[in-house]
């Protein structure tokens, strides 16, 4: 996980996505996804950014992929 925050896995298209170190307050399931940083756009943005794609594309490609939240 270290190698991939500090850059060392530049070159490689992985990126681990994992639950943060810390306390999460306790809410609904979709809060907490989103305090940690594992919701579908979070997760949209990190696999998009690992591939060289504009961020600014997550948005409508989730949109395109899931719908739009209900």
């Amino acid at each position: 996980h270290h190698l991939a925050r500090t850059g060392l896995l530049d070159t490689v298209r992985f990126r681990p996505m994992t639950l943060p170190d810390r306390f999460i307050d306790h809410n609904t399931q979709d809060a907490q996804y989103h305090e940690a940083g594992l919701d579908a756009l979070a997760i949209s943005h990190t696999a998009l950014h690992a591939l060289g794609i504009e961020n600014n594309m997550s948005q409508p490609l989730l949109k395109a992929t899931i719908g739009p939240k209900s």
